[in-house]
């Protein structure tokens, strides 16, 4: 029985050891977290600024497009004027050329203050992209630091998790299932010492018969008050002259 113990505290220490690498594990992530909060920020407000950029763009290709269209129009329209026979056609026909060069004229304008709206946002557009990118090299360089010491931590865990397997074995299965509740139930303790007849894990004390039947160590048993699975440890002996 004193083997089965023996192989209980090895299991232990192997648990202990995957919990703590994985706690660790857990936490990496945390130490971008900033950086990626920034990144995220820089991306929406990259993101806003490219909308909005796309936006004028589109408004000012249309205006253009307009202001060609009626640009056309006079032209059309002053060829026609040869052709004319009557005055009244005529002065008719000068009268819309001028109502379309009016109307050009109140586009032309618009499309002025437009592309002052553009060239800011083309600027801010621009002064965006160079922080994201500035955020994103950083954020990708982390990254990989991230992702190489999460590779190895898995790697580091996959080989306890090996051992743990290992360890395992030699026990019975029942006992096993029952030693990692404990583990986990008592924050990584699941077998600990009784020492000068108490537990050494809750420091309750224990009946006196148990702890003669722990010395036996024919046998496990457990803590009457945590549960958990104790083992005989004799007390240090004072030195000479205490």
């Amino acid at each position: 029985m004193m083997e089965q113990v023996k192989f209980l505290i090895d299991l232990q220490d192997v648990m202990s050891q995957a919990k703590r690498l994985e706690e660790e594990k857990q936490r990496i992530p945390l130490e971008v977290s900033d950086l990626k909060s920034l990144f995220d920020e820089r991306e929406a407000s990259f993101l806003a600024a490219n909308q909005e950029f796309e936006a004028l763009r589109q408004l000012r290709r249309e205006k253009e497009r307009e202001i060609e269209e009626e640009r056309d129009k006079v032209e059309r329209a002053k060829a026609k004027l040869m052709s004319i026979k009557t005055n009244k056609e005529y002065y008719a026909m000068l009268k819309e050329i001028e109502g379309t060069r009016r109307s050009n004229t109140a586009r032309e304008d618009e499309l002025l203050s437009l592309l002052s709206k553009y060239e800011e946002a083309e600027k801010r557009l621009s002064e965006r992209k160079a922080e994201l990118d500035e955020v994103t090299g950083r954020y990708r360089e982390r990254m990989v630091d991230v992702e190489a010491r999460m590779g190895s931590f898995d790697e580091n865990i996959g080989k306890i998790l090996t051992r743990k397997r290992q360890v395992a074995s030699k026990l019975e299965a029942g006992l096993v299932r029952r030693f990692e509740m404990i583990f986990e139930r008592r924050d990584g303790l699941a077998i600990i010492a009784a020492r000068n007849s108490s537990c050494t894990g809750c420091h309750m004390n224990i009946s006196p018969q148990l702890f003669n039947l722990l010395q036996r160590e024919d046998r496990i048993h457990a803590c009457p008050n945590c549960s958990r699975i104790l083992y005989y440890e004799p007390a240090e002996e004072k030195a000479a002259g205490e």
